[in-house]
């Protein structure tokens, strides 16, 4: 059943709102293949031109709860239309950086941006389509461009490098203006809150914020500095602090940002476990496979950013079926033969490497992560918002994507730090890397199959699927 809206209006409304996923997945790891480029013509330095693709990631990953919460509390598609427009100018802006602080000032902006706008556009999507079978296909649609933006990023970027370095940040500025042309139009109007006025939780924004902020810098850091520099510990150590203070204020607060009561949601923390070790285990995995195709292989910018295609369009063909096998059975199955075969990929990878061609090693290894990618993603995001109330759909989608970026920092920290101390053993550093995020994805088998075993439904909302 679809609220309010026509059939056509529905669909345009989701596309709008799946542009808008795609180009905050995208640009993760879109500009990753550009940096050789991005060095050359602004002389950046190593420890600097890391922070290129990290401060997207530090504004996006810092900022998710808190943008989340405003959604729900100042309106999700208030909040949609302008975060999705300061990520339009500062993609814009990206465009003529002429230093490393502006490039790494624009990508920051743009991960703030994204960090308001992902959790209002799934909150808005689970508004437009009510319950049954339209919400689990919109929803699987949804899911499959997320994860089609995050694996198809480096094969964009690398297209765009045979241009110009500076096209990665501007590619998206087009999209996201011409979705806030038609946005307005289609998406409906925020809904007049009733009851009592909220206030907002200030102390609890200003202690999981920079919390947030200190935790992503630092696992990063810690995969360009290591673990044992200042700005590591000393960021990780402070981000303990102010968490722990943010719980202390909420557990007081007559309206806190975060309930915590919502840590205790089993559906919702499950998925976010899951969510942030299977993304973890693929971003360490990208980063090792990028380095090898280029350094090892020889492939270009281009050639290796094409190597991820084939996961990509399995992905999003893919999601939007298996999102509905989760509404109908149950996601705790699926999650788990997903990462199941995210796992038979990593191990294949490791024995395989250096043994058969390159061509054969990238197709097995990414139609099986692809698959596996395709089960896990929409599966986890069916499950995190199964049982959760509209008033806190933002919320909630802003603590599922929070994992994904939180869980992706600390794996690739850690698969950064085992990269880097394996030839002081003796070790290929690429068969050790990987062997580590096999290692992982295995043990992740075993927290999947140990999920809620119940059919995902909510009364309200998540009715299964026909």
């Amino acid at each position: 059943m679809i609220n309010s809206q026509s059939q056509r209006g529905a669909g345009l409304a989701l596309l709008l709102l799946c542009a808008a996923n795609f180009l905050d997945a995208m640009d993760v790891s879109t500009i990753g293949v550009a940096l050789p480029a991005i060095q050359t013509e602004l002389g950046m330095q190593a420890t600097s031109l890391q922070w290129a693709v990290s401060a997207y990631v530090l504004g996006y990953g810092g900022f998710l709860l808190l943008g989340g919460r405003v959604a729900d509390l100042f309106g999700h598609r208030r909040v949609f239309l302008w975060s999705l427009a300061v990520f339009a100018a500062a993609s814009i802006a990206g465009g003529f950086v002429d230093s490393a602080p502006t490039l790494i000032a624009a990508r920051l902006i743009k991960g703030i941006a994204a960090a308001f706008t992902a959790p209002a556009a799934l909150a808005l999507l689970l508004s437009v389509f009510g319950e049954g079978t339209s919400r689990a296909k919109a929803l699987g649609v949804f899911s499959s461009t997320g994860a089609a933006g995050f694996v198809l990023g480096m094969v964009l970027g690398g297209a765009a490098t045979l241009f110009s370095w500076r096209a990665t940040l501007v590619m998206g500025a087009p999209v996201a203006l011409l979705t806030l042309a038609i946005a307005p139009f289609v998406l409906p109007a925020d809904r007049p809150r009733t009851g009592s006025k909220a206030r907002f939780d200030w102390a609890g924004a200003l202690t999981i914020t920079p919390g947030l902020l200190l935790f992503v810098f630092g696992v990063t850091n810690a995969a360009v500095d290591g673990w044992q520099a200042f700005a590591t510990w000393g960021s990780l150590v402070a981000a303990l602090v102010l968490i722990l203070l943010f719980l202390l204020v909420e557990s007081r607060h007559s309206d806190p940002m975060v309930p915590l009561a919502m840590f205790r949601r089993a559906k919702l923390s499950h998925a976010n476990a899951i969510a942030a070790l299977f993304q973890g285990s693929y971003v360490g995995f990208q980063f090792i496979a990028t380095l090898y195709y280029q350094t090892v292989v020889g492939w270009s910018a281009f050639a290796t950013g094409f190597s991820f295609a084939l996961g990509g369009v399995c992905v999003m063909f893919l999601a939007p079926r298996f999102a509905t096998i989760g509404q109908n059975r149950g996601t705790t199955g699926l999650m788990t033969l997903g990462v199941g075969l995210q796992a038979i990929s990593y191990i294949f990878w490791v024995i395989s490497v250096g043994h058969i061609d390159p061509i054969l090693l990238v197709a097995v290894s990414q139609i099986l992560l692809g698959v596996g990618y395709a089960m896990t993603y929409p599966s986890v995001q069916v499950a995190a918002l199964a049982d959760v109330e509209d008033d806190k759909l933002g919320l909630a989608s802003g603590m599922l994507f929070a994992s994904f970026q939180i869980g992706g920092g600390i794996v690739l920290a850690a698969a950064s730090a085992v990269f880097s101390a394996a030839p002081q053993f003796g070790w290929n550093p690429y068969v050790a890397g990987t062997a580590f995020v096999a290692i992982l994805a295995t043990a992740i088998i075993v927290l999947a199959a140990l999920g809620p075993r119940t059919a995902t439904s909510r009364p309200d909302a998540y009715q299964a699927a026909e």
